[in-house]
């Protein structure tokens, strides 16, 4: 029962890439950029979600629980959101690669909408590019429960300022099958969360990966 509730969890967590798209960049829009300022959109983070064994077991009525420990464990170990990270990977790749400039405005936002994240942009700054983490969490193996394996997912989308429109668009997600060498609780979250930091890391590496190729056609 209670890998079933843990299966579940996981399922609902990812439930939400499935409606993003993938929507690389076309060689009309990579000319556009050509000289252009980029910007870069600030969100706060999601919840971070700590699925235990012991959580699990109350089903939904655990899902506070899990919450409010996960976010304790972000502020505590100040574990930054892979989300800003892979946002600059992805704008110094599109300098590196289409000509354009990084702006140092940061274009604050909580909106989904590209035309509300256009509005907030600066005149000077034509493109926006905005990556929002969907989920990250740890869960433990359904086959190992003292093993755990850090889960993260993502979006991103490259935003014409001027149209208000999204002109390139991509997921990733990293979510880890092979206990073998996965850490253990304290493992993860011992000398400041090390470990849990490592890997959502290399989370956002793979994600930067994923969205240079499928997203900037890089």
């Amino acid at each position: 029962m209670k890998k079933l509730v843990v299966s579940g969890l996981v399922v609902g967590m990812l439930a939400g890439c499935a409606s993003y798209e993938k929507r690389p960049m076309t060689q009309e829009s990579a000319k556009a950029l050509r000289g252009q300022s980029v910007a870069v959109t600030a969100r706060k983070a999601p919840d971070f979600t700590a699925m235990t064994p012991a959580k699990a077991a109350f089903g939904l009525l655990g899902a506070a629980a899990m919450i409010s420990e996960g976010n304790g464990i972000i502020a505590s170990n100040q574990v930054a959101d892979p989300a800003s990270t892979i946002a600059a990977q992805l704008t110094a790749a599109i300098g590196a690669n289409y000509g354009t400039t990084s702006s140092s405005n940061a274009v604050a936002t909580d909106k989904d909408d590209a035309p509300s994240i256009a509005a907030s942009a600066t005149s000077a700054d034509r493109f926006v590019i905005d990556v929002q983490t969907i989920n990250w969490s740890f869960v433990y193996f359904p086959s190992s429960w003292g093993r755990y394996r850090v889960i993260y997912t993502a979006k991103a989308r490259l935003i014409d300022a001027q149209s208000k429109s999204v002109i390139a668009e991509g997921f990733c997600k990293r979510i880890p099958e092979d206990a073998t060498n996965a850490p253990s609780y304290d493992e993860l979250l011992n000398n400041q969360a090390a470990r849990l930091k490592s890997e959502l890391s290399l989370a956002a590496e793979e994600c930067v990966k994923t969205l240079k190729a499928e997203m900037l056609a890089l």
